[in-house]
């Protein structure tokens, strides 16, 4: 951004002056002004376009970028920040709420898309990971963007988050990143026996209920989406056996849990994304017991999860493969 502002005023040297000038001298073609014009709406996108970033405790240094289109590549730096300095990265509590305080003259028709992709590291020393996955946070009527900082405290191989989100401004688009390291390497790398704060509290005595007696019957009211969502606590617990009761497929229940106990961490991962994603979707039935529930898994791709229904229970029918 420094060059453009330089260049708008190299070219306001040129064309304006700084004071009287004949009228020769005024006179300049089409081309010229619009350029001026164009150098100056990008130091005016700069003004318009510094927001801030920040916990109860800490405000967030970011990076930013703009793109007329929109059409920003993948950051490829990401594995760069974790090869830095450790007094170089931020760390951030788990749970710990974020705002992004966005300007206040927001166009109308503004939207936010943020991503949040998470940085493992593989068995080797040099070897990394990014699972990506979506988030879809509201602009609200301040806006303000809020969201929780969360992360599994288990896992010794996460090192780092990065979150990136990109604004419409009606003509222009601005993507902003940051990232924060994560110390889980004190952590013992245990299957947690239980996983908290996906379900409501209501949800959870139920789902609580159903690991003592595995009674079906406690799910006969539930919506596709709710089946998800209790399968998917399941499979975040590694309660494999559990999940199998939820889950309908061409598939033995030997094979089911040998297969998803030969998945790597990864691929568990990007399973357990997928399901998330469609708890906040649509369901649309085929008929009376079968149907899928759409979802989008990036900005402007669908893709649908299939469900079936058994006696009065909606069950998945989708398991990952390698």
């Amino acid at each position: 951004m420094k060059k453009k502002i330089l260049i708008a005023l190299v070219f306001a040297f040129l064309f304006t002056g700084c004071g009287k000038r004949d009228k020769k001298d005024e006179e300049t073609t089409t081309e010229e002004t619009t350029h001026s014009i164009i150098e100056e709406t990008e130091i005016d996108k700069e003004d318009i376009s510094n927001i801030l970033i920040f916990t109860k405790d800490i405000e967030i240094k970011y990076d930013k970028i703009f793109d007329k289109d929109g059409d920003f590549e993948q950051n490829n730096d990401f594995l760069n920040y974790y090869k830095k300095d450790d007094k170089k990265l931020i760390t951030i509590p788990k749970d710990e709420n974020i705002r992004i305080e966005l300007i206040k003259d927001l166009p109308s028709n503004s939207n936010i898309n943020i991503s949040k992709s998470y940085i493992k590291q593989q068995d080797s020393v040099d070897g990394f990971d990014v699972i990506t996955e979506d988030m879809s946070v509201p602009i609200n009527k301040n806006n303000d963007v809020d969201f929780k900082h969360s992360y599994d405290e288990n896992d010794t191989y996460l090192k780092g988050i990065v979150y990136e989100f990109e604004l419409d401004l009606g003509y222009t688009y601005v993507k902003y990143s940051f990232y924060t390291k994560i110390n889980n390497n004190d952590t013992e790398n245990k299957t947690p026996s239980l996983v908290t704060g996906f379900l409501s509290s209501e949800e959870q005595k139920i789902y609580e209920k159903f690991k003592q007696d595995k009674n079906l019957d406690l799910f006969k009211n539930k919506s596709p989406n709710d089946m998800v969502k209790f399968y998917t606590q399941a499979i975040m617990e590694k309660e494999y056996d559990l999940s199998y009761s939820l889950f309908n497929g061409e598939i033995e229940k030997e094979d089911y849990i040998k297969s998803l106990k030969s998945f790597d961490e990864n691929i568990l991962n990007t399973y357990i994304t997928t399901l998330k994603g469609a708890v906040d979707g649509e369901f649309k039935a085929d008929d009376e017991e079968n149907g899928y529930i759409e979802y989008e898994e990036i900005t402007g791709h669908t893709l649908g999860l299939d469900m079936t229904k058994i006696g009065e229970v909606w069950k998945v029918k989708y398991l990952i493969s390698q």
